[in-house]
């Protein structure tokens, strides 16, 4: 599997195939019958220093991560679903600054609003993480060929039933005994529930024993790992909930009056701290970020939000917020929005990460071609190069390559960048 410690939004598996990457190859195996040709053999590493002169899985990871940063922070929200914590927001004040505000509402009488970071909310929450089965074991197959003969190789991995009541798009298959971190999530995996219980299906090589790609002496070629020996890859995996728990949105906080501690009797006053309220919030618009927040307790046994007053008489000075919030993609190839992304912003990531690599790719061909188109640079002239480019393309924030240039074209066509 390909894994990094960076996180991503897109998978740096979902970026190889969209490069073009044999998956022997990328997973930093070898075959000498599957994955590799005479102009593309060498193996892709987890770390630099395992082959210094070529990319490694975390440069990758490193500007996929950087990439889609520059992208969000352009549209103005995530390019899918993803999560927000403590995001900090002074509340909207009286214009004369000897006043404060008394209540929460505003003129119309309905609770404040405020303008979130990112566009495209969906909930308020925070991102919770519950195992659902750990050790299920995973059964490797061959699906090749004519009449299901198959070619020799096993890229097919199926789960052992689980049972479990959890929506397809919740559920999400981790490499074993990592408690669940980012790091070592299956991506993309393709969910089938039926009768209460679920299978999950996957590539065989995105269970690659990540502690063979760590070894110090990965990059001696005896040492290489064999895509053909059933001891590369691991036979189970941990199954996890990845969901958004609604009960803590925001956290409302007013700062202290410095009118001494008549109330405590001059000693035993807490300094330099806020007062706080628990709170939620409620969408007003959701593709600009707009949302309204009031005093509210969450009821655990009805899974919802109780009404509060204020614990202060007066409007809170600062928020501190956690949302749910990026595109869901309706393209019909897409049918987990909250968790696939967009196939148009994938290329874009894909094109302008290639941009920001610093070392050359692998020698495959076709690879080496795809990086080197992409990261020309269309503002060079000369004698033997000429591109027909217009300034404002040129202009934009992402840079004068191909690959920069085509990114900003793709977020903002339809309408799709906010302008926050």
């Amino acid at each position: 599997m390909g894994r990094a410690s960076i996180p991503t939004l897109l998978s740096i598996d979902r970026w190889a195939t969209l490069l073009g990457v044999s998956p022997i190859i990328w997973n930093q195996m070898f075959s000498e019958n599957f994955g590799a040709t005479a102009d593309c053999g060498d193996p892709w590493y987890q770390f630099a220093w395992q082959n210094p002169e070529f990319t490694s899985r975390e440069d990758i990871a490193r500007a996929i991560n950087e990439a889609e940063g520059m992208i969000t922070s352009a549209m103005g929200y995530f390019p899918m679903p993803n999560w927000t914590m403590q995001e900090r927001k002074q509340t909207t004040r009286p214009a004369k600054p000897e006043l404060i505000a008394r209540s929460n509402t505003n003129v119309r009488g309905f609770h404040k609003s405020i303008e979130l970071d990112h566009g495209y909310i969906i909930s308020g929450g925070r991102r919770q993480v519950d195992l659902i089965e750990a050790g299920v074991a995973v059964a490797l197959s061959d699906a090749d060929g004519a009449g299901g003969a198959g070619d020799g190789y096993e890229e097919v991995a199926t789960s052992a039933a689980i049972e479990t009541d959890v929506v397809d798009c919740e559920i999400h298959a981790y490499l074993p005994s990592r408690a669940g971190s980012f790091a070592y999530e299956i991506r993309p995996i393709v969910v089938t529930s039926t009768g209460g219980f679920a299978t999950i299906t996957f590539n065989s090589w995105q269970l690659v024993d990540p502690d063979l790609q760590d070894m110090l002496s990965a990059e001696r070629p005896a040492n290489r790992i064999d895509a053909e020996d059933p001891a590369s890859y691991l036979d189970e995996i941990d199954v996890y909930r990845v969901w958004n728990d609604p009960q803590s949105q925001v956290t409302l906080m007013w700062e202290q009056p410095s009118v001494g501690c008549n109330q405590c009797g001059g000693s035993g006053c807490v300094a330099c701290s806020f007062s706080t309220q628990a709170g939620c919030m409620f969408v007003r618009d959701e593709r600009l970020g707009f949302v309204g927040y009031r005093p509210a307790t969450w009821d655990s046994d009805d899974e919802e939000f109780d009404t509060a007053n204020l614990v202060i008489c007066r409007d809170p000075e600062q928020l501190r917020l956690w949302y749910y919030s990026g595109w869901e993609s309706t393209d019909p190839r897409v049918t987990c929005p909250r968790t696939q992304m967009d196939p148009q912003f994938e290329m874009a990531i894909v094109h302008l990460s290639v941009t920001l690599l610093d070392r050359n790719v692998c020698s495959c061909n076709n690879v080496e071609r795809f990086v080197e188109y992409w990261s020309e640079d269309l503002s060079r002239l000369g004698r033997d190069v000429s591109h027909q480019v217009t300034p404002r393309d040129l202009g934009n924030p992402f840079g004068p390559t191909r690959g920069a240039v085509a990114a900003w074209k793709a977020i903002n066509s339809n309408g799709r960048r906010i302008r926050k």
